[in-house]
């Protein structure tokens, strides 16, 4: 899903943008109201396949896993060799793909709202809808580190194209609500990262939760500013072989009640993938 794809690449960009691991990735996918029937496993294991994200994950744990390491060493004061063996042995069980599925899995499952099943099935059983989730996916796999040549390629497409299909574009990044998604996720991963790193470091400073939030907080205006346009070129470089119907379509079905509803469960279902992950990031 459009959510999704977006997330997994400006999860990448987000540390490129000064705020300090330089994480290999970011993904992704709620009305308030009465208790309602959640789906079953295999309900949600079919949706999330259909959708693309069961597929995509894998690439997400592989990529969130080789980021981290990549910049832990990377960075401005590195921790020892020791601390960085044991936090190498650690994420091979904290971004285990089965972990971060299961609990997007349980994400799913919880929060989609049984009316909405059939209509979500409809949309990506159908054939359009199938070549957009493909499309996400190799885009996703890709893996593309250099966050600014993709973001320069994808305006470049973008200033190309015809103003019919920037602005199917630009209303595909607003119904998807990626760029504040994006930034809520950048904002609880680079509070809860540094947390689960001083795990592995006794020695390091013990740095409170609320302060590192409220830091990345006063961020926010900047960070959703850039991921308006991070999503915009992503979107063009994914989406570039495919029709303008299609993304007609898609935008269209993003604004209903159902594909809103599902964009909101794709944050869920990453942001329990997320976590899950840096829960079991231990020595």
């Amino acid at each position: 899903m459009t959510t999704m794809i977006s997330m997994i690449k400006r999860a990448r960009a987000l540390l490129g943008l000064g705020l300090g691991l330089a994480l290999g990735v970011v993904m992704s996918l709620g009305m308030a109201g009465a208790a309602h029937a959640q789906l079953n496993d295999a309900q949600a294991e079919r949706l999330m396949k259909l959708s693309g994200q069961w597929e995509q994950l894998e690439s997400v744990a592989t990529q969130m896993r080789e980021g981290l390491l990549k910049g832990m060493a990377a960075g401005p004061k590195p921790p020892s060799a020791e601390v960085q063996q044991k936090v190498q042995a650690a994420t091979l069980v904290a971004f285990a793909p089965e972990r971060i599925r299961s609990a997007a899995q349980r994400a799913v499952a919880e929060n989609t709202r049984v009316a909405y099943l059939p209509e979500l099935l409809r949309w990506y059983e159908s054939p359009v809808a199938r070549s957009i989730s493909r499309a996400e996916v190799d885009d996703t796999a890709r893996a593309e580190a250099d966050i600014q040549a993709r973001t320069q390629r994808g305006m470049a497409l973008v200033q190309a194209a015809s103003p019919q299909r920037q602005q199917l574009l630009l209303r595909l990044v607003e119904v998807t609500r990626a760029p504040r998604a994006s930034a809520d996720i950048v904002i609880n991963m680079g509070a809860m990262l540094p947390l689960a790193l001083m795990r592995f470091d006794a020695t390091s400073k013990q740095v409170p939760e609320a302060e590192l939030r409220a830091s990345l907080e006063e961020q926010r205006p900047q960070l959703t500013q850039a991921f308006e346009i991070i999503s915009l070129a992503g979107f063009a470089i994914a989406y570039q072989g495919l029709p303008d119907e299609a993304l007609a379509a898609y935008g269209n079905f993003m604004a209903s009640a159902a594909g809103d509803h599902y964009t909101d469960i794709g944050e869920k279902a990453f942001e329990a993938a997320i976590l899950s992950a840096i829960s079991a990031l231990k020595p």
